[in-house]
This record gives structure tokens, sequence and C-alpha cells, in this order.
């Protein structure tokens, strides 16, 4: 155990650039935390000797290969700290598309488990809690000293072809309170990656599923909304590599909405999936829409060529503003000519009891005048 070197605090920026993508709850970075119960630390490749300027292990290796290497932990904070240092499968995040780690509840099946920290166990069953919970090996480090372990990587002789990944952690276990006020244990994760390449051919190939297209439309009758696409991004190669989405819109008769191309996913693990997400601006709601992806990977030219994914998929985008504008003035044109001819049905109702009044009146008159019209058998002789 020994004080971390000038060089391990020169090398902690670019560490913890790589570090926390592995955390479940990033550690802090400062030599000298303002709280005495801050717990602060660092992950990084390291010789017998300490540190030596690598912010992550690099291999390209045959089946049936060992490797033999160190990793140095540093504890940066005022007072003594207990890790427990061990080996994860990596992967990619479903949301961010980050590289992560798998959680410490799973047990890992490649490179993690080929990777055993100071001879520690780096092999869990699926559900193995007890195992989970003891993986790898427990580090005890007095206030700013670190430690170089030992690391041995072992390839199995029938090792698939292609990039692996993984990640070295260091965890710090402590114990807090839930909403319900009951107690949680809370892992903290520190780490530094892995990146291992097995010979053989090599494959690279991404895909695209579950391709969901979606329209937001405006409170402007006249308006244009806008296009939204989801889609599944699955490295099904054997070559870990980015890659760039584009997505286009189309209308009736393949008229152009217009298309977007968004950031590339970067270094998606192979097998690993994670979710895209797009929007296209100004479309107008021409009742229904088309929605085109276009995934383009992006590998080194020694890797192989990889083809473009593709996948499509419908959304109705129905003007209902306008519709419902248009449906107020149908309803108002209506409502206008209902009312018109209810008043003149009024109207010819009110004449027609007027007419029969005059003609009632009128014959009520002329048998009244009547009795006084003399008879002309009573005329004069």
């Amino acid at each position: 155990m020994r004080p971390p070197t000038a060089r391990a605090v020169l090398a902690i920026a670019a560490l913890l650039g790589v570090a926390t993508l592995l955390a479940t709850a990033p550690a802090q970075a400062d030599e000298a935390p303002a709280d005495d119960s801050q717990v602060t630390w660092s992950v990084q490749p390291s010789t017998p000797a300490g540190p030596d300027g690598r912010t992550r292990f690099d291999f390209a290796v045959d089946p049936g290969t060992t490797i033999s290497d160190w990793v140095s932990v540093a504890n940066w904070s005022t007072h003594e700290v207990s890790f427990q240092v061990y080996a994860a499968d990596a992967t990619t995040d479903y949301d961010t598309g980050a590289f992560t780690l798998i959680g410490a509840d799973q047990a890992s099946t490649d490179l993690g488990a080929w990777t055993s920290v100071d001879s520690a166990t780096s092999v869990c069953a699926e559900g193995d809690t007890a195992c989970l919970a003891g993986l790898g090996v427990t580090v005890t480090l007095a206030a700013g000293t670190s430690q170089d372990i030992p690391v041995t990587i072992t390839v199995p002789h029938d090792a698939t072809p292609g990039d692996h990944a993984a990640g070295i952690v260091a965890s710090f276990r402590s114990e807090a309170s839930d909403a319900q006020g009951s107690a949680v244990q809370v892992e903290q994760r520190v780490g530094t990656r892995i990146y291992l390449r097995v010979g053989g051919a090599l494959a690279p190939a991404v895909g695209v599923s579950g391709v969901v297209a979606g329209y937001d439309g405006s409170a402007n009758p006249v308006g244009t909304g806008t296009g939204t696409v989801g889609f599944d991004l699955t490295n099904t190669g054997n070559v870990r590599l980015d890659a760039t989405p584009s997505v286009r819109l189309t209308g009736p008769f393949g008229l152009d909405l217009g298309t977007v191309t968004l950031d590339a996913v970067t270094d998606l693990v192979p097998g690993a999936t994670t979710h895209v997400t797009a929007e296209v601006p100004g479309v107008p709601p021409l009742l229904l829409l088309t929605a085109e992806v276009t995934v383009t990977p992006v590998v080194a030219e020694a890797d192989g060529a990889a083809t473009a994914a593709t996948g499509s998929a419908r959304a109705w985008a129905v003007p209902w503003a306008l519709l419902g504008l248009v449906a107020l003035v149908v309803a108002g044109i209506t409502l206008t000519l209902a009312q018109r001819r209810r008043a003149r049905r009024l109207l010819a109702e009110e004449l027609a009891t007027y007419t029969e009044q005059v003609r009632a009146e009128a014959l009520g008159l002329t048998s009244t005048l009547r009795p006084d019209v003399p008879n002309e058998s009573e005329t004069v002789r």
C-alpha cells in the first residue's frame, strides 16, 4: 500500500472521463473533499510499480491466451475505506446509448467472467446473490493511499472471434434510507474499461427493429407539426463500432417532408441494443406519413465492410385543428340555415293564422249584414 503518485494524480482527470461512465453513482474526483465522510476514489491500469498512463486496457489476442496485468485503486478520501474490486461484462445502456457495465446483481458470461482480480472468483451462476456479492477481492485503503492489484484474463480456447468488452470496478457499499425510512444498501462503482479482440473473422453489422412513428400536430389550423420516430439499434456483428442514424419522412405519393441525421451512437458493443428517437419538425398534416430509418455503421477499414440497416413505419398525420375549425364552420352554417328555415316556417305559420283570422272575420261580417238586405219577395207593389 502506498500513497498515490504524482503521475496518478495527473491521470485522474482523463481517467474519470472513462470511469464515471461505469459508475452507478459517480464518485467524486477531488483530492480533498470538504466533508470528511465523503468517499473519493479512482481506478486505472497500472504496473506493479504504479499507474503507467493508460486510461484503459486494450488487447488483441488469440483464443486460449492468458493475459497478466495490473490495476490500481486509489483512495483519495480523508479516511480509511474498503472497496470490492471485480470485473463485469460491458454493455450499452438501452436508454442513453452510453458504454456501461451490467448490474451488480447480474452474472458475467463473457470477458468479465474471464477476468480475475488477484486470483479471486470471477464466475457466478445467474441469480447466485451470495456469489455475486463476494465477487473479486476486498481492498481496504488508508486515506490517501493506493494499491496495485494483479489481474489475470484467461481467454477460452473456444472464444468467439471479434471484440469483447468489460470493466474492472472498485465498488463502495454504504447504508442509506429510502423514502419510507427503510435501510437500503447503496453501491457506487468507479472503473476502467477492458477492450479485447479475439483473432478470427470479423463481421461488423447492425440491425434496426421495432420502428414506431407518430405525429404531434399544431394548435394552429394551418400550421405544421412534428414527426416522431423511435427504433431499436442492435450491434448484430462481432465488432465494436459507431453508427450514424438518419430518419426521412415522406407523405402521400412519396412527397419528401424532411430528413434528419442524428448524432452517432458510439462504442456500441457486440450484442448490445440501444433505443434511438428522432424528431422531424415542420411536417404538414397530410393524413399518412412514412418514416424511413437508415443506420450507417462506422468501422475501421481493417475491420471489414458493413452495410447500412434500414427499417420503416407509418403514422397518421390528421389535421385535427383544421378539421375542428371546419367542423365549427359547418356547424355554424348548419345552425344558421336551420334558424332561417325555422324563422320562415314560423312566419308562414303566422301568416296562415292571420289569413284565417281575416277570412273568418270577413265571413262573420257578411253573416251580420245579410238580415238587413231586403227580400226580393217583399218588393213594394
